[in-house]
């Protein structure tokens, strides 16, 4: 018997508030050091408060998932449609060099990758938990949403997106193994792909640019490593807690990407190795939360629909700081809930107020 409880899981929800919280102070911060002239942070709060109402209704609303589990040929099919469909109209947006974006009326922009870790999520969840038996068979089993992954992955990595096409694949086959389909199967598969994903890289000149400027810097032009460089001086400014509001003028403080892809960089920056700390901890703090919730969770749908929620926001989060500390090249995605952006924030508040909502069920 499934009971709904009025307040979902208060652990998650304060962790959730925290992180909220975490991003104001790390936009307003870069944008008081890097762009002063900027409107990022009162951006941000508005886009904040509309999806802090839309949550609310969210919670508000009765059970949707049995709805939800049975509109997942069509979201499948609508991410598909709009991935295929920036490959042949889509644009770019100012400081980037990919196409990523659509245009659509009223002048906003959607980003159709980051609409499908929403759909993906859902149609992994959904398909691994009506196969039972057949997780064993590689056919049956592994086959129908590898092909899917594939598909999903390849559009976004022709964009070009390599980061997010490897989060995609990091994700979808943590998805996979955590819903039952055997290992052996998913190494030999992962295998293939990787080998594949590694020879595309190599084969597209700002991929193999990026990888060189991590390997070996010294050899590469000024432009190529200047972002890696002043993300570095960043963390050498910072210290352990920040530069000083008075002295933060008296040093060079030009950092690439500072609001969106090197926040993280920005942070220590503005507010030293405590508040790297703190955002770190706070991560962790919801990856693990967010495991408690799926082995909780006796619905199989909803089991692995909070565990693939969890791990699209954490990898992406753990890769974003990888980056920003100089541990692997860079990939051009966001800090998940931190960074400015607005399709980003919207979908990652999507999600995470699915896996409160998940917390509402009281399973007996």
């Amino acid at each position: 018997m499934v009971k709904r409880r009025l307040i979902p899981d208060i652990y998650l929800l304060t962790i959730y508030i925290a992180l909220l919280i975490a991003g104001l102070v790390a936009i307003y911060g870069a944008q008081t050091v890097h762009e002063p002239n900027g409107g990022y942070f009162i951006n941000h709060l508005k886009l904040l408060s509309i999806m802090l109402l839309a949550t609310i209704v969210v919670l508000i609303v009765p059970d949707f998932f049995d709805v939800l589990d049975k509109m997942v040929p069509f979201l499948l099919l609508f991410t598909l449609i709009l991935l295929a469909w920036v490959y042949f109209f889509g644009i770019t947006v100012a400081g980037s060099y990919a196409k990523r974006w659509l245009l659509i009326p009223g002048g906003i922009t959607i980003q159709p990758s980051e609409i499908a870790k929403v759909t993906c999520s859902i149609y992994f969840a959904s398909v691994l938990s009506k196969k039972g038996e057949k997780l064993f068979d590689m056919k049956k089993g592994l086959f129908p949403p590898l092909v899917i992954l594939c598909l999903v992955s390849g559009l976004i990595l022709i964009e070009p997106d390599s980061g997010t096409a490897l989060l995609f694949a990091m994700v979808g086959f943590s998805v996979f193994f955590y819903g039952g389909i055997p290992l052996k199967s998913l190494l030999l598969s992962a295998l293939l792909l990787a080998v594949l994903f590694s020879l595309f890289i190599f084969n597209v000149p700002y991929m193999r640019s990026r990888v060189n400027s991590y390997l070996d810097p010294q050899a590469q032009s000024e432009e190529d490593v200047y972002q890696i460089r002043r993300a570095k001086l960043a963390f050498n400014y910072g210290g352990i807690t920040g530069i000083p509001d008075e002295e933060i003028r008296d040093v060079s403080t030009h950092l690439p990407a500072a609001l969106t892809d090197f926040i993280y960089a920005s942070v220590s920056q503005r507010y030293g190795l405590i508040g790297n700390l703190i955002i770190l901890l706070l991560f962790l703090s919801f990856t693990i939360r967010g495991f408690i919730i799926s082995s909780r969770t006796n619905d199989l749908f909803l089991k692995n629909l909070s565990f693939a929620i969890t791990m699209f926001i954490s990898v992406q989060a753990y890769l974003n700081i990888m980056v920003a500390t100089l541990m692997i090249p860079t990939t051009g995605m966001p800090l998940p809930i931190i960074s400015y952006g607005r399709n980003a924030l919207v979908i990652n508040m999507i999600m995470v107020a699915i896996l409160l909502k998940i917390t509402q069920r009281s399973e007996k």
